[in-house]
């Protein structure tokens, strides 16, 4: 956890800084504009890089028996132990 609030407010600065000078040269409307853009480019980028992750971290996450005890925590908290009442 440290290493990531390390990363993202030791970033965050220099991110600032980018914004700022680019909202200098080009306004603060097309600075927003080009983070958003950035953010879905960014979505997009993932979503589209995320089955080849899955193959990459589904064995790691069933050598650790994670998956076995997610599935069995998902199927008993859907799982009615009260009938319902009429």
């Amino acid at each position: 956890m440290s290493f990531y609030t390390m990363a993202f407010m030791g970033t965050a600065p220099f991110g600032s800084l980018l914004a700022g000078s680019l909202a200098e040269r080009i306004g603060a409307p097309y600075t927003l504009l080009i983070g958003g853009i950035g953010c879905v480019a960014g979505a997009v980028w993932f979503q589209l890089a995320l089955p080849r992750l899955r193959q990459y971290v589904r064995p790691i996450y069933i050598e650790k028996g994670i998956l076995p005890e997610l599935q069995q925590g998902i199927f008993s908290t859907a799982e009615l132990s009260v009938p319902p009442e009429s």
